[in-house]
């Protein structure tokens, strides 16, 4: 996590740590009465993520076009170790049709694996960013803030209960109703912060998460209640919890950065979310269980699990580099000597 006016704000970085299990938590939800009431509140954890890039945006250490590339990357990385695990799932190939390919160009779904949409929308909403600054017309984006959560939870969460029809989530789940909206909203916190901090105190943020969490979770009640849940991402209260909860993280005493949470959240968590995916797909092919402790502790062992991926893929692309880095070295030295030998 970078610095910000000389502090650092690691309980950020707990933040994406703690994000990252609540996707998972998502992906395979709780069961019974407790996920019912879990699972609407862990539809935070993206839109978080997309805030935080939108707070740091252009103050972090990497130059956007630095960023972009590396996201870039990572996308093409993820989706090629997704391709490999479907080959050994399943025995062949999954070759992605036209629609595939129309479906993630257009709405960031992966072909491969669904939670990837998040890296593809990621990568649009920098491009989006990028342009937008280089014409100078960033400010422009925010008055369609409003406009894009509305229309999510119009054809979202609400969209059996507005308009008698459940869409595809794709529709809504890509880079324009959710990645940007909430990338702009970050921008928005960083721009305004220290009117933010005057007004939403520690004590009026203790009252006010409990309150959009209770609403987020009778929201989610009371459209199930009435057979009227779609299949969406984002509820009303969704927002206004996540905007609270960052805040707070934000206005709070920063903790150390050895705070294994926030190693975790700053090394791993993006790792975390590409890989997790794996580990699920692995327990429900081979893992047959009745016993509700087991079903509710899971994504414990699915988050460690990812986690130590990630720590060796760190590990290991650190160790690459630097063998990079000395092949460079010893080619530039073999140039260098034939290029002396010939002038010679």
């Amino acid at each position: 996590m970078e610095k910000i006016e000389g502090k650092r704000l690691n309980n950020l970085d707990i933040l994406k740590a703690v994000c990252a299990f609540l996707v998972i938590c998502i992906h395979i939800s709780y069961k019974a009465n407790l996920g019912d009431i879990i699972t609407p509140l862990c539809r935070i954890a993206v839109p978080i993520f997309f805030m935080i890039t939108g707070y740091f945006y252009y103050r972090t250490s990497k130059a956007p076009l630095k960023q972009i590339k590396k996201v870039l990357v990572l996308i093409i990385l993820a989706n090629l170790l997704y391709f490999v695990f479907g080959i050994i799932m399943d025995g062949k190939p999954e070759i992605p049709n036209k629609e595939d390919i129309m479906n993630c160009v257009l709405y960031n779904n992966s072909p491969f694996a669904f939670p990837l949409w998040y890296l593809n929308a990621l990568l649009y909403v920098l491009i989006i960013a990028y342009i937008a600054d280089k014409v100078n017309k960033r400010k422009y984006l925010y008055y369609l803030i409003p406009v894009l959560l509305v229309t999510n939870i119009i054809f979202g969460e609400y969209s059996i209960a507005l308009l008698n029809k459940d869409f595809d989530p794709i529709y809504m789940r890509n880079f324009l109703f959710i990645g940007l909206p909430y990338f702009l909203i970050g921008n928005l916190l960083y721009e305004n912060k220290e009117k933010l901090i005057k007004k939403l105190t520690i004590k009026r943020l203790a009252v006010l998460i409990p309150i959009f969490a209770l609403t987020t979770v009778l929201e989610e009640h009371f459209l199930t209640l009435a057979h009227k849940d779609a299949i969406g991402d984002l509820y009303i209260s969704t927002t206004f919890l996540a905007m609270a909860i960052f805040i707070f993280a934000i206005q709070t005493r920063q903790v150390s950065e050895e705070n294994v949470l926030a190693i975790i959240g700053r090394k791993y968590s993006m790792y975390i979310y590409v890989v997790h995916l794996i580990f699920i797909d692995l327990f429900n092919k081979y893992v047959t269980v009745s016993n509700n402790i087991l079903n509710n502790t899971i994504q414990i062992g699915i988050f460690i699990a990812s986690l130590l991926i990630g720590v060796l893929y760190v590990k290991f692309k650190s160790k690459f580099l630097i063998v990079w880095k000395k092949c460079i070295e010893i080619g530039n030295i073999v140039k260098l000597k034939i290029w002396s030998g010939q002038s010679e």
